[in-house]
C-alpha cells in the first residue's frame, strides 16, 4: 500500500509570485480586450462617418440638380423676353460651370444638351420606321468606321414585329438561341446601356457611338444649334467631316434661329427637294431635354449624379431619369462646352445663388 505524499504549504514568497502572474495574465487580458473594443469603436466611427460624408454628397448633388432646374427656368424666360425660341452654345446653361466649394469638399457640375445627339428612338416611332433617320444613323456608322448592319438590328430590337430586317436583322428566333437566351423588347430604347443586349453592338462598337447618341422620346429632334461636327456630316450625303466641321465652326454665336436659315447654308446648296425636306423632318433648333451630370466630393467620398431634365414649352421642369452608378463624373465627349467665355452677368448672378443653395 502507498504511503500518502505529506502536505506541504507554499512557502509565501512562491504564493506571492503566483499572485503576481495571476494579476498579470488579468491585466494582459482586460488591456486586449480594451484594445479591442476601442478598435472596434474606431472603426464603427470612421463606417459611420464615411456614410455620413457619402450622404453628404449625395444631398449636394440634388442641390446641383435643382439649381439646373432654377438655371434652365431662367433660361427659358430670358428666351421669350428676346422673343427667341432656340436653344444654343451661347447660352449660360451650356457655360462651364466653376467649382462650387461646400464645407469638407467640392462639387463639379456640367449640362449638356441631350438632344445635340442623334436620337437612336427615331429609327422606329409611330409603329413605323423612319427613312430618313435612318439614312442618318448609317452615315454616322459609316462616319464612325462602324459597321451599317448595326442599324437593321437595332430596329428590329425596337419593331412591334418578328420578320428580321434583312440578313443583319436580328428578331426572337436570334436571341433564343443565344447561350443565354432572352427576347427582343419590341419597345423604344430606355437607355443606353441597353444596346449591349442587340446583335453587333459590342462594348467597343457602344464606346465609340455613345458620344454621339441618345435614346430620348421618338419626339426629341437633333438640336442643330448644340451638334457636334460629326453628328452634323451625318445629315446629308453632300456633307464631309471638313464641310461639316466648317458649318460647325461658322454657327452664329446665338444659333441658328431657324431650321431654314440652317439649311440656308452654303453647304447645302446640292441638297435636292426631296433630301432637304427629309432632314427638315429630324432637326430642330431648340431643346426639350438636358443632361446634368454632378459629382460631389466630400472627404474623399464621391457622389455621382447622372440626371435627364425634361422641359416643356410652358416652362415646366421634371427630372425623368436619375442614375447614381457612375463611380466617376464621366469625362466630356465632345468639345461643345469648351475653351467658352464664362464671363456672363446672368451666369454670375446664378453662381451666387448656388453658393447660397448649396
Amino acid at each position: 500500500m502507498p504511503m500518502p505524499v505529506p502536505y506541504k504549504p507554499l512557502r509565501p514568497e512562491r504564493m506571492r509570485g503566483v499572485a503576481l502572474l495571476t494579476v498579470l495574465l488579468v491585466v494582459a487580458l482586460a488591456t486586449t480586450l480594451a484594445v479591442g473594443m476601442i478598435r472596434a469603436q474606431h472603426l464603427a466611427l470612421q463606417h459611420a462617418g464615411g456614410l455620413f460624408n457619402q450622404d453628404q454628397a449625395w444631398l449636394y448633388t440634388q442641390g446641383a440638380e435643382d439649381f439646373v432646374r432654377d438655371l434652365l427656368g431662367e433660361d427659358l424666360k430670358e428666351d421669350r423676353r428676346r422673343g427667341s425660341q432656340t436653344d444654343n452654345l451661347g447660352e449660360f446653361w451650356a457655360k462651364p460651370f466653376p467649382p462650387f466649394p461646400v464645407d469638407g469638399g467640392m462639387i463639379n457640375a456640367r449640362v449638356s444638351d441631350a438632344q445635340g445627339r442623334f436620337n437612336l428612338n427615331r429609327l422606329w416611332h409611330d409603329g413605323a420606321p423612319d427613312k430618313a433617320a435612318e439614312d442618318i444613323f448609317e452615315r454616322l456608322l459609316k462616319n464612325l468606321g462602324l459597321p451599317a448592319s448595326l442599324s437593321p438590328a437595332l430596329i428590329d430590337w425596337m419593331d412591334s414585329d418578328s420578320e428580321p430586317s434583312g440578313s443583319d436583322g436580328a428578331e426572337d428566333d436570334f436571341y433564343s438561341r443565344l447561350e443565354r437566351p432572352y427576347r427582343v423588347a419590341n419597345l423604344p430604347l430606355s437607355d443606353l446601356s441597353e444596346l449591349r443586349l442587340i446583335k453587333g453592338f459590342t462594348p467597343e462598337v457602344i464606346a465609340k457611338l455613345r458620344p454621339y447618341v441618345s435614346a430620348l422620346p421618338a419626339t426629341a429632334l437633333l438640336n442643330v444649334n448644340t451638334a457636334d461636327a460629326v453628328v452634323l456630316a451625318a445629315l446629308s450625303p453632300t456633307l464631309s467631316s471638313r464641310t461639316a466641321t466648317e458649318l460647325n465652326s461658322q454657327r452664329p454665336a446665338k444659333g441658328w434661329a431657324s431650321i431654314d436659315d440652317f439649311l440656308r447654308e452654303p453647304v447645302f446648296n446640292g441638297l435636292e427637294g426631296t433630301q432637304k425636306t427629309a432632314v427638315m423632318t429630324q432637326i430642330s433648333v431648340n431643346t426639350h431635354y438636358f443632361q446634368l451630370l454632378a459629382d460631389a466630393v466630400i472627404a474623399g467620398r464621391h457622389s455621382v449624379l447622372v440626371a435627364m431634365l425634361a422641359r416643356s414649352d410652358s416652362g415646366t421642369l421634371q427630372v425623368i431619369a436619375r442614375d447614381f452608378s457612375q463611380k466617376v463624373m464621366p469625362a466630356n465627349s465632345t468639345a461643345e462646352n469648351t475653351n467658352r467665355d464664362t464671363t456672363d452677368p446672368v451666369m454670375d448672378s446664378m453662381t451666387e445663388a448656388a453658393r447660397t443653395l448649396l
